[in-house]
């Protein structure tokens, strides 16, 4: 697996935190066939298959959340100016009375079935009855360190309708060839 893609995964979730919260979250164009484009296509190729590995009766909308640049971080932690990645992030809603967790656990397990490993889990409550939740990172089979991960989770808030937040961050790359 690439080094940086964990790194790129936090910098992402927090890059998305804050774009979210500030609606910065837009997109924007890049000439064809530049490493941005790439990514961009990638990404959303892996969180659209995704959604059509789930059961379609299941699903109430989706709402596309964020597909844009987010930064990356280097070794230390710091952000690498000249670093970029791309991340597709999707909230999937589900009917009313659906259990995200037996959604999301489902599309896991299609995913392992289709060769995908499990790279980090995190943030697991256990108890669908008490609003349970899960959190799993997927890499694609015979991964080139440069495929990029799909993370599924799920909210454990009851009060709101169930929902599945999916994303996918490429690896990071050069965004200097971005620039004019």
């Amino acid at each position: 697996m690439n080094r940086y893609r964990g790194r790129a995964l936090a910098g992402a979730a927090l890059i998305a935190g804050v774009l979210m919260v500030s609606g910065c979250a837009g997109d924007s164009e890049a000439p064809g066939g530049s490493p941005k484009r790439a990514e961009e296509t990638t990404t959303t190729r892996t969180v659209d298959a995704a959604i059509a590995a789930m059961d379609p009766s299941l699903i109430d909308h989706v709402d596309r959340v964020m597909n844009s640049l987010v930064g990356c971080l280097g070794p230390d932690g710091s952000p690498q100016p000249a670093m970029s990645a791309w991340q597709n992030m999707r909230y999937v809603w589900l009917n009313n009375g659906t259990e995200s967790v037996a959604v999301a656990d489902a599309l896991v397990t299609k995913k392992e079935e289709a060769g995908w490993t499990t790279a980090a889990t995190g943030n697991d409550i256990p108890s669908a009855e008490s609003g349970g939740s899960i959190t799993v990172t997927l890499i694609p089979a015979g991964d080139s360190d440069d495929s990029p991960g799909l993370r599924i989770s799920t909210g454990s808030n009851t009060a709101v309708p169930p929902v599945i937040y999916l994303s996918s961050t490429s690896t990071c790359f050069d965004n200097t060839v971005l620039l004019p």
